[in-house]
């Protein structure tokens, strides 16, 4: 398994939980980012992380140069 496949996947884990705290604080579960700004804000910022690691991960995992093996 090359680094670039390992990365992918780890974007990609994180992308999974970045949109799992940007749904709790939907669901108006407490986070830390609400001692900073308001529920709005913080779901936004959540979910432009969440789509950058997907973003990421996707460029890692099916991005030109990927050798597979």
């Amino acid at each position: 398994m090359s680094t670039q496949t390992i990365f992918g996947i780890l974007f990609l884990l994180g992308g999974i939980f970045q949109s799992i705290t940007a749904y709790l604080i939907y669901q108006g579960h407490e986070h830390y980012i609400m001692r900073l700004t308001n529920r709005k804000i913080g779901i936004v910022i959540y979910i432009i992380f969440a789509l950058l690691l997907f973003l990421l991960a996707y460029i890692n995992l099916f991005g030109r140069g990927h050798q597979p093996g």
